[in-house]
């Protein structure tokens, strides 16, 4: 999942490297992928006590990510690599809170 992303955030404008259809998939990946990680962030989370700095944020991860999934795709290209590169962000600290949270 992390490497799928790289490709559209190593992109200044994603808008000008992706066709409008190829966004529009690729931002649909992206929301599968963050349904995929966010029933498992927070079962990680939800281990830990109330407290910690990690649960906060990895919750919080996970609420701006479930908004991210509600975004429309936009009317515009610009618009969709935007969207395209907001969701490839969540999914990439969705990842990486996965891996911080993992059980030593």
């Amino acid at each position: 999942m992390r490497a799928s992303t790289l490709l559209v955030l190593a992109a200044e404008r994603p808008e000008d490297h992706f066709e409008s259809t190829e966004l529009e998939r690729i931002a649909g990946e992206f929301r599968e992928h963050i349904r995929a990680l966010v029933p498992m962030v927070r079962a990680r989370a939800c281990v830990l006590p109330q407290t910690p700095a990690d649960r906060t944020a990895a919750l919080a991860c996970i609420d701006e990510a479930q908004g991210h999934v509600q975004m429309g795709n936009g009317d515009t290209d610009a618009v969709r690599g935007a969207v395209a590169a907001r969701l490839a962000r969540s999914v990439k600290s969705l990842c990486w809170h996965y891996d911080r949270l993992a059980p030593r």
